[in-house]
């Protein structure tokens, strides 16, 4: 039986879960015949899968347990395919090159699709991040001066435990913007 595969067609209703991330593999890639389903991982949507995808590949080359869950967002056909044995998937996949082709290329768009998601995360983050370090240095400018005129040892406290968790060590006026600080503003910034 070396290099055998068997293959299923599948129905799933609407809502029915295809694969559960976290299962182990089984063995086994999937082909979305018709319908369409959602990918999940931790209960977080993302991707869709439409008819013509794969989905479930990495888990059955790698052996390893599902990294995502995949539901029918309508009533699905999926084509499963499956190894006889341990290593028989990958082993007869290369004894057919359209199936490895498209998995192939199945495998290099989800490379993209991450790639793309991952730039995509680390812009907005860096605008978040810039945006809360701008916020704490604005602060501890207003607190520095404060302290500065008022000797008040609590907003002298304050300051040094925002520099403590922040790591900025001291606050720059230009991110210190007076329309926050209405009843403090002429002893911040006067």
């Amino acid at each position: 039986m070396a290099g055998k595969i068997e293959k299923t067609t599948r129905p799933y209703t609407k809502d029915a879960v295809i694969v559960k991330e976290a299962e182990d593999a089984s063995n086994e890639l999937y082909y979305l015949v018709k319908g369409q389903a959602l990918a999940e991982i931790k209960g977080r949507v993302v991707g869709t899968i439409n008819p013509g995808q794969w989905f479930g590949e990495m888990a059955a080359i790698l052996g390893t347990s599902r990294t995502a869950t995949v539901r029918a967002l309508t009533p699905c056909d999926v084509l499963v395919f499956k190894g006889l044995e341990d290593a028989n998937l990958m082993d007869a996949m290369t004894r057919d090159p359209k199936l490895l082709s498209k998995l192939l290329e199945t495998l290099a768009g989800r490379i993209r699709e991450t790639s793309s998601r991952a730039v995509t995360t680390q812009e907005e983050m860096s605008v978040k991040l810039e945006m809360y370090r701008k916020g704490i240095s604005g602060t501890l400018f207003a607190l520095e001066k404060l302290v500065e005129k008022f000797q008040s040892k609590v907003m002298g406290e304050v300051s040094e435990h925002l520099k403590g968790i922040s790591g900025l060590r001291l606050g720059d006026a230009k991110d210190a913007d007076a329309k926050y600080f209405p009843t403090m503003k002429p002893h911040i910034f006067g």
